[in-house]
């Protein structure tokens, strides 16, 4: 089985499959039409997109050998033959005159084909291009590698997500809409409860912005996330459109809950309710705005969602078991977007916070209601 080098485009970052002998060859990724590079296992470089790459580090190809054509044939030159002696004719003089006639008729017959051969005009010198190769070296010529066609639809993959999150946001209704959503089985049955409660009708936006793409490493399937800009929300709000066997189908549940400010409405609602909502979660660098600090029992964390100034306080028992988990998922800064399960409580002296009683996912991939 021959060797093949599997990367993610530096562009796209959908999954291509090359031949072993394409490493660091340039050409067009299949998917975005991007010029890219192909990684190279044998130095260790990773695969690039071919404009930035300087100019001392592109190769430049191997020249190739001119190929030989044939010429053309040369006429052989036809020798005249010297005429042979003939012998005296023998008999009355009409016998003579009849042989030396016809002796003159055979030296104009050859003489005439001889100038025929001699000035008859060359045959065509076969062309140039195209032509027949004929190999003068007898080292075997190496065949010509051709890279795996990994997408032959003449449009975009991200191009046709976008089709489909547009016929989404333009649906008149929830029945209609729910044409496009992933689960669908159990997101129509949440849909139509949620249009009983919020207005029904398409979601006007501004524009559409391709913000990521990547390989889903549990399903396999391309994942897009674009940047939905609406009246609501100018800095815009992120949707996740996801191929499926079914085509391109977009997460309606994640979608709303940005759009309408479902953790904003929680956070702000009576004591008492729980809800799960996706989030980014950093450590608490100080108080918390209603004076609450962290003490002996209680850690706080930041949570926060595409919102602009949606930041909450929200607490955990330095002694539960997700404390230990959220450390470790927020160490050194790094960036942890979960998607959590909280708790309103209400304290003794009548005040409320909010409490994280588990980690759902520890990522924002759709996953089913």
């Amino acid at each position: 089985m021959a060797k093949v080098i599997q990367f993610h485009c530096p562009c796209c970052a959908t999954n291509l499959r090359l031949p072993l002998a394409m490493a660091s060859v340039h050409g067009p990724c299949p998917y975005c039409g991007q010029d890219i590079v192909a990684p190279d296992p044998a130095t260790g470089s990773p695969a690039v997109i071919f404009s930035r790459l300087e100019p001392e580090q592109i190769k430049p190809k191997a020249p190739e050998k001119p190929t030989p054509y044939p010429s053309a044939n040369p006429v052989p030159a036809v020798m005249n033959p010297a005429p042979q002696p003939v012998p005296a004719p023998r008999g009355s003089y009409a016998a003579v005159l009849i042989l030396s006639c016809l002796l003159a008729g055979v030296v104009c017959l050859v003489t005439g084909f001889i100038l025929g051969l001699k000035y008859a005009p060359m045959p065509p010198a076969p062309p140039k291009f195209p032509g027949p190769t004929i190999p003068i070296s007898p080292k075997p010529v190496a065949p010509v590698v051709t890279p795996p066609v990994l997408n032959p639809a003449p449009v975009k993959a991200s191009a046709a997500a976008e089709a489909t999150l547009r016929a989404f946001l333009e649906a008149p209704d929830w029945a209609a809409r729910s044409a496009y959503v992933l689960h669908p089985e159990q997101s129509r049955t949440a849909m139509e409860s949620y249009s009983q409660l919020h207005p029904d009708g398409p979601t006007r936006f501004n524009s559409i912005t391709l913000q990521h793409g990547e390989i889903d490493p549990q399903s396999g399937s391309t994942l897009f996330i674009f940047q939905v800009d609406i009246d609501a929300k100018p800095n815009g709000i992120p949707v996740v459109v996801v191929e499926t066997p079914q085509g391109w189908l977009v997460d309606w549940a994640a979608f709303v809950e940005f759009r309408d400010d479902w953790f904003a409405s929680f956070a702000e609602g009576p004591a008492g309710k729980s809800g799960r909502f996706h989030v980014v979660v950093s450590p608490n660098a100080g108080t918390s705005e209603d004076g609450w600090t962290e003490n002996e029992h209680f850690e706080s964390y930041l949570l926060q969602t595409p919102t602009p100034g949606s930041g909450r306080i929200a607490y955990i028992a330095k002694t539960s078991p997700l404390a230990a988990e959220l450390a470790a998922a927020t160490d050194a800064g790094r960036i942890f977007t979960p998607v959590l399960e909280l708790k309103k409580v209400e304290a003794p002296d009548g005040r409320t916070y909010l409490e994280i009683t588990k980690i759902l996912a520890t990522d924002w991939r759709p996953r089913p209601l």
